[in-house]
């Protein structure tokens, strides 16, 4: 996973290749233009000097080949109280079917179990895409809420808090 730049927010919305990191048939997905948008949004609006961090939107390259076959992408950074995050993923359609959706959040899944800033993953996927279920039950989220044609997963971890030391008198 490479994460995008404001080069490659720009290139992606306008549909212009990079020749170092040719896109696989398909890509990139309606999904993946509006998550690049959503984030570049965000990126725009941020704070001057404060940057949105790694809560941005990342490439799925594959190392072997040099393509890119798929973005994750944080659609929202965690909550100040939940400290929980909104996420999702795109696969090119004929690189479906490879476990790299899986194995990419899988990975976001530990990197974000080592955090201090986040507690835990949220995504929400329709009924009629297996596959992000599969994906996301793979990675450890669950069903937390039902909409009927849609799902909500979770996936929440807690760490104990610090508790404020007080000298004793004696």
């Amino acid at each position: 996973m490479r994460p995008m730049d404001d080069a490659d927010f720009d290139a992606l919305l306008q549909g212009l290749q990079d020749p170092d990191r040719p896109w696989a048939d398909g890509y990139p997905l309606d999904e993946s233009l509006v998550a690049a948008a959503m984030v570049q949004e965000r990126r725009r609006d941020s704070s001057p000097g404060r940057d949105v961090g790694p809560w941005t939107q990342y490439q799925l390259i594959l190392a072997d080949e040099g393509v890119v076959v798929g973005d994750f992408t944080f659609l929202e950074r965690p909550g100040a109280l939940d400290r929980v995050a909104l996420i999702t993923f795109s696969i090119a359609p004929q690189r479906r079917g490879n476990k790299y959706a899986t194995e990419a959040v899988r990975e976001i899944v530990a990197w974000a179990k080592g955090r201090s800033d986040i507690r835990g993953l949220r995504a929400d996927t329709d009924l009629v895409n297996p596959a992000s279920h599969q994906v996301l039950r793979s990675a450890g989220l669950s069903v937390v809420q039902d909409d009927g044609d849609r799902q909500v997963y979770e996936l929440r971890w807690e760490r104990p808090e610090r508790i404020s030391r007080t000298p004793v008198a004696r």
